[in-house]
Protein backbone atom coordinates (compact mmCIF):
# COMPACT_ATOMS: atom_id res chain seq x y z
CA UNK A 1 0.00 0.00 0.00
CA UNK A 2 2.51 2.76 0.68
CA UNK A 3 4.03 2.12 -2.84
CA UNK A 4 0.99 2.54 -4.26
CA UNK A 5 0.53 6.08 -1.97
CA UNK A 6 3.66 6.79 -3.20
CA UNK A 7 3.37 6.76 -6.84
CA UNK A 8 0.04 8.51 -6.48
CA UNK A 9 1.65 11.35 -5.01
CA UNK A 10 4.25 10.91 -7.57
CA UNK A 11 1.81 11.18 -10.22
CA UNK A 12 -0.05 13.96 -8.68
CA UNK A 13 2.00 16.08 -6.66
CA UNK A 14 3.84 19.47 -7.74
CA UNK A 15 6.98 20.87 -4.69
CA UNK A 16 6.64 24.90 -4.93
CA UNK A 17 10.04 25.94 -3.25
CA UNK A 18 10.06 28.89 -1.05
CA UNK A 19 10.80 32.46 -1.89
CA UNK A 20 13.83 33.61 -0.08
CA UNK A 21 15.08 36.52 -2.07
CA UNK A 22 12.86 39.44 -2.71
CA UNK A 23 13.14 40.18 -6.65
CA UNK A 24 10.25 41.23 -9.13
CA UNK A 25 9.72 37.14 -9.94
CA UNK A 26 8.68 37.05 -6.16
CA UNK A 27 5.99 39.55 -6.40
CA UNK A 28 4.94 38.77 -9.79
CA UNK A 29 5.03 34.64 -9.34
CA UNK A 30 4.94 34.60 -5.25
CA UNK A 31 3.87 31.15 -5.35
CA UNK A 32 7.42 29.93 -6.96
CA UNK A 33 9.10 27.64 -4.35
CA UNK A 34 9.49 24.60 -2.25
CA UNK A 35 6.41 23.77 -0.57
CA UNK A 36 6.28 20.77 2.76
CA UNK A 37 4.04 17.97 2.89
CA UNK A 38 1.92 18.57 6.52
CA UNK A 39 -0.27 16.16 5.70
CA UNK A 40 -0.50 12.53 3.99
CA UNK A 41 -3.98 10.97 4.58
CA UNK A 42 -5.80 8.14 2.89
CA UNK A 43 -8.95 7.69 4.76
CA UNK A 44 -7.70 6.68 8.52
CA UNK A 45 -4.56 6.21 7.78
CA UNK A 46 -1.35 8.89 8.46
CA UNK A 47 1.26 8.00 5.14
CA UNK A 48 3.66 10.70 6.61
CA UNK A 49 4.67 9.16 9.23
CA UNK A 50 6.48 6.52 6.51
CA UNK A 51 8.48 9.19 4.71
CA UNK A 52 11.76 11.56 6.08
CA UNK A 53 10.30 14.23 3.55
CA UNK A 54 7.46 14.90 0.87
CA UNK A 55 8.88 18.43 -1.01
CA UNK A 56 7.47 20.14 -3.89
CA UNK A 57 9.05 22.51 -5.93
CA UNK A 58 8.09 24.87 -8.55
CA UNK A 59 10.03 26.22 -10.67
CA UNK A 60 9.62 29.53 -12.43
CA UNK A 61 9.61 27.46 -16.00
CA UNK A 62 6.67 25.61 -15.01
CA UNK A 63 7.94 22.76 -14.36
CA UNK A 64 8.24 21.20 -11.12
CA UNK A 65 9.96 18.66 -9.62
CA UNK A 66 8.60 16.16 -6.42
CA UNK A 67 10.80 15.40 -3.82
CA UNK A 68 10.13 12.39 -1.43
CA UNK A 69 11.93 10.55 0.54
CA UNK A 70 11.16 7.33 2.23
CA UNK A 71 12.14 6.54 6.43
CA UNK A 72 14.07 3.54 4.72
CA UNK A 73 16.33 6.16 3.09
CA UNK A 74 14.99 5.53 -0.48
CA UNK A 75 14.70 9.04 -2.45
CA UNK A 76 12.23 9.37 -5.28
CA UNK A 77 12.30 12.74 -7.74
CA UNK A 78 9.66 13.03 -10.52
CA UNK A 79 9.22 15.83 -12.57
CA UNK A 80 6.02 17.24 -14.30
CA UNK A 81 4.60 20.63 -15.43
CA UNK A 82 2.06 23.02 -13.62
CA UNK A 83 0.42 25.91 -15.06
CA UNK A 84 -0.67 28.66 -11.92
CA UNK A 85 -4.33 30.44 -12.80
CA UNK A 86 -3.98 33.13 -10.19
CA UNK A 87 -7.76 34.28 -10.68
CA UNK A 88 -9.21 31.10 -10.23
CA UNK A 89 -6.55 30.45 -7.66
CA UNK A 90 -5.78 27.07 -8.92
CA UNK A 91 -2.57 24.89 -9.94
CA UNK A 92 -2.67 22.60 -12.60
CA UNK A 93 -0.33 19.79 -12.80
CA UNK A 94 0.46 17.45 -15.47
CA UNK A 95 2.76 14.85 -15.89
CA UNK A 96 5.35 14.67 -18.52
CA UNK A 97 3.45 13.55 -20.93
CA UNK A 98 0.07 15.23 -20.60
CA UNK A 99 -1.68 11.86 -19.81
CA UNK A 100 -2.75 12.89 -16.69
CA UNK A 101 -3.80 17.14 -15.55
CA UNK A 102 -5.23 17.71 -12.40
CA UNK A 103 -6.43 21.25 -10.95
CA UNK A 104 -6.03 21.52 -6.90
CA UNK A 105 -6.28 24.94 -4.99
CA UNK A 106 -3.43 27.03 -4.32
CA UNK A 107 -3.84 29.69 -1.68
CA UNK A 108 -2.05 32.13 0.55
CA UNK A 109 0.87 29.21 0.11
CA UNK A 110 -1.24 26.26 0.88
CA UNK A 111 -1.89 23.54 -1.92
CA UNK A 112 -4.52 20.99 -1.24
CA UNK A 113 -4.68 17.69 -2.98
CA UNK A 114 -7.70 15.58 -2.98
CA UNK A 115 -7.65 12.45 -5.17
CA UNK A 116 -10.34 9.52 -4.81
CA UNK A 117 -8.19 6.21 -4.51
CA UNK A 118 -10.69 3.24 -4.61
CA UNK A 119 -13.48 4.55 -1.82
CA UNK A 120 -11.29 6.33 0.00
CA UNK A 121 -9.61 9.94 -0.54
CA UNK A 122 -6.04 10.77 -0.60
CA UNK A 123 -5.63 14.20 0.89
CA UNK A 124 -2.14 15.69 0.92
CA UNK A 125 -1.78 19.17 2.90
CA UNK A 126 1.22 21.40 1.49
CA UNK A 127 2.63 24.65 2.94
CA UNK A 128 5.10 26.66 1.56
CA UNK A 129 8.53 27.15 3.15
Amino acid sequence: MKSFILGALLSCMTLFPSVKDSTLKDITKPYIGEYECKSARLGDKDYLEDFSYIRLELKDTESFVLHCKEKDGKKRDIEGKYHYDKDKGVLTVSDKSGVFKREFPLEKGNLTISLPIGEKILLLQFEQK
